[in-house]
């Protein structure tokens, strides 16, 4: 089945038409193997000219649109060829032995198979026509008045029918669960994305704002230390005056990287616009946050990024309930502002009562 079934290289499964693809390359296939041992049963086991003709026909049929669809793969035509050699067939055969012998069954694999590969529009109408053909052959039997015997032909109609529509639904099942797979990985990469920057790679500022929100509850609650950094590069406008925006997009997504590095598994590094980025750390006191501050300072100055020395300036301070979190972020600016007074290259301390 994995060779029958296999994909068209031209299709990936992201594809719109690649699951129809797939599903005309089973029931032609299937439809090729069916058909030819139909062929040979009625032919030589039950002697039934009539319905060995129609199994001929069908596996000539399945086979030319088989091979056509695998040289040119154009999968509505496939799906209407496929939809309507599976309808006249099936149909001719119920039609041929007048409802006997369970044949309406086969009148039951018409709807699965029309919605899913000619859509639901056409897929209703085609069943209306195929069932209202079943009800006029039903009302003959009630007319005719004939007494109904059961042979191995009604045993063997329905069993194959039975493991047909075993089949169309363990494929309509996978391909469900493959739709739903993929629709929930690209949620994900949505959601990513949306909390992303797109340059630098980091958290932007709105994935920054709600963990600050949730962080300041938190540390509210639990009385537990939360500390912020707000680093600035010093005379980057120089940079993109000097060299062209361009370089200064490498100098922020290569000293992205560098911070990113070092940070320990419970801080959130963002970029929160510009040439600025912001460090929430958890669980960590005013002392300790000035000190990794001080130690990204002077580490970040003693090496080069992108070939160019760099310097920050940064403002540091602790979350103090009941402030808001706008009030935090208000203070914590201010210590980089005064950085940047005194001199720059340098890591302030934002005091409680700012």
């Amino acid at each position: 089945m994995k060779l029958w079934s296999a994909p068209f290289t031209e299709l990936s499964i992201e594809h719109k038409g690649y699951w129809r693809a797939r599903l005309v390359s089973c029931i032609l296939l299937i439809a090729c193997a069916l058909f030819f041992v139909l062929f040979c049963i009625n032919a030589l086991y039950f002697k039934d000219l009539d319905v060995s003709i129609i199994d001929g026909i069908g596996f000539i049929a399945a086979s030319g649109i088989y091979v056509l669809f695998r040289r040119k793969p154009n999968i509505e035509y496939a799906c209407w060829a496929t939809t309507l050699m599976v309808v006249v067939l099936l149909m001719s055969f119920v039609v041929l032995v007048g409802g006997y012998s369970h044949s309406l069954f086969w009148a039951t694999l018409i709807p699965p198979i029309a919605f899913f590969l000619v859509g639901s529009k056409w897929g209703t109408l085609i069943s209306v026509i195929c069932f209202s053909i079943c009800i006029f052959v039903v009302y003959q039997q009630v007319e005719s008045q004939q007494t109904a015997t059961f042979k191995t032909g009604a045993l063997l109609n329905v069993i194959e029918v039975c493991i047909a529509h075993i089949f169309l639904f363990r494929f309509y099942e996978h391909s469900r669960a493959s739709a739903y797979k993929q629709l929930r990985d690209r949620n994900e990469e949505i959601s990513a994305l949306a909390e992303i920057d797109k340059l630098t790679q980091l958290y932007n500022r709105e994935k920054l704002d709600s963990a600050l929100n949730a962080l300041a509850k938190h540390s509210a609650k639990h009385r537990q230390p939360l500390s912020l950094m707000i680093l600035d590069i010093d005379h980057f406008k120089k940079i993109n005056d000097e060299h062209g925006h361009l370089e200064g997009d490498k100098v922020l997504s290569e000293l992205a990287l560098k911070l990113k590095a070092k940070m320990r598994q419970d801080d959130l590094l963002a970029r929160w616009g510009g040439e600025e980025f912001v460090i929430l750390l958890k669980n960590t006191p005013l002392n300790i946050a000035s000190e990794l501050a001080e130690r990204l300072r002077v580490e970040t100055s003693a090496q080069a990024i992108v070939s160019k020395k760099l310097t920050l300036s940064i403002g540091v301070g602790e979350f103090n309930p009941p402030e808001s979190t706008e009030q935090f972020l208000s203070r914590v600016d201010g210590a980089l502002y005064k950085a940047k007074e005194q001199g720059r290259d340098r890591v302030v301390t934002a005091s409680k009562k700012e």
